[in-house]
């Protein structure tokens, strides 16, 4: 499995185009074609999550007779789940859902 297909996979079931991920692959430092090995999961969820995170703003498209739409809250979760698996807890607690309580000082 090369590290385009190791994001493909992890983008599933979302379909994007292979550009983006080329782009993500870039951006991660990462040769599209170089086998994935466990050395490069971190950057795999990085590039991942950058892809994910450009279909937030999308919520749908439509192309050539055909349309997709995204539910921009399970997109959000997905991302929430890869970045907290891969130890990436910044990207994670910017898309934690669940709600938090902050006190404010007097």
């Amino acid at each position: 499995m090369t590290n385009f297909e190791a994001i493909s996979a992890r983008l599933y079931p979302y379909n994007v185009d292979d550009n983006l991920i080329a782009v993500a692959c870039l951006d991660a430092e990462l040769k599209t074609e170089d086998e994935y090995a466990t050395g490069n999961k971190v950057s795999v969820a990085k590039a991942s999550i950058d892809v994910l995170k450009q279909l937030i703003v999308l919520s749908s498209e439509s192309n050539g007779g055909y349309s997709l739409g995204y539910d921009t809250d399970e997109l959000r979760r997905r991302i929430h789940d890869i970045a907290k698996d891969n130890g990436l807890t910044d990207i994670a607690d910017e898309f934690n859902a669940t709600p938090t309580i902050e006190f404010l000082p007097y």
